[in-house]
């Protein structure tokens, strides 16, 4: 477990998928990360990489050649090597081996960098291609909704997006998209609920909100995402479960089982040349 600390926070990653385990604020007492149950769901802040959201049969087409792909990619079940650590920051890496070349026929170096903020962590992933490659990318960090006292409701809680928004909300059933048009109309403001949530994730495009925060009526904390420069925010938690965390997700997209098994026909992908990377940054902000 790589330790990170300044005066107000306090920050615990794994080697295994360089996933943070734990988010302490010092200034309140709180941990601001869900804590993993197994009961609910097992991870805490995952990453995507190579793929966000589901794929047809769980497999992708390279090249010719069918691959299994697990659901959200491969790269939070994999133990990154730790490249540096300072006492506010640490760099951790993932490249190709024997168990990503059986999924995903390509070279590549994903470096995934954390630094330590007053009121939060900045999260930064460049993925360099070894070989010509497509990919997509995302951060799923948890948050726990008991920062406002254990067993807050979700429904005490909203997402407020700092500009009004005119969205239509992506929702996979049985993992094809189904639309709902003009779920955020002229609003700024998604009040929160299990009915929502239960329907699955809130998958939400063409945001012009950079910045959105998760608050409760119910007391003074909360989290504010900085989208940085993904394009997509997914907003979910599991479904029936009642669970006590909600994830607020910056990705670059998010697909469904309905997209091309082919990489190079994905239309939401990215496509790198050998030798070329990809940066990507979001910001993650407590209070």
């Amino acid at each position: 477990m790589v330790n990170l600390q300044n005066e107000t926070i306090s920050m615990q990653i794994a080697l295994l998928g360089a996933e943070p385990q734990s988010l302490f604020s010092k200034k309140s007492g709180l941990e601001y990360l869900w804590n993993g149950d197994k009961e609910y769901w097992p991870r805490r802040a995952p990453l995507l990489f190579p793929m966000t959201g589901p794929t047809k049969e769980s497999k992708i087409e390279a090249a010719g050649v069918t691959y299994a792909m697990p659901n959200n990619g491969f790269a939070r079940d994999l133990p990154f090597t730790l490249l540096s650590q300072s006492s506010t920051n640490a760099v951790f890496l993932l490249e190709e081996s024997e168990a990503t070349l059986c999924l995903y026929p390509y070279g590549f170096a994903l470096t995934v960098t954390y630094t330590l903020l007053e009121d939060g962590f900045k999260a930064e992933a460049e993925i360099h291609a070894k070989d010509d490659l497509f990919f997509t990318f995302g951060w799923h960090p948890a948050f726990s909704l008991d920062i406002n006292g254990k067993g807050s409701p979700l429904e005490s809680y909203s997402v407020t997006f700092e500009k009004q928004e005119s969205v239509d909300r992506f929702t996979p059933v049985d993992g094809v998209f189904f639309q709902d048009k003009k779920f955020l109309d002229n609003s700024n403001k998604l009040q929160l609920s299990r009915p929502l949530t239960d329907k699955g994730p809130i998958i939400l495009n063409g945001l012009s909100s950079q910045q959105v925060t998760l608050a409760s009526e119910n007391g003074k904390h909360g989290v504010r995402v900085d989208r940085g420069n993904l394009e997509t925010l997914v907003i979910w938690t599991v479904a029936a479960k009642h669970a006590q965390y909600l994830c607020i997700e910056p990705m670059h997209s998010f697909g469904d089982t309905t997209r091309a098994f082919a990489l190079e026909e994905m239309d939401e992908v990215l496509a790198l040349k050998g030798g070329e990377s990809k940066h990507f940054f979001s910001s993650f902000h407590i209070f």
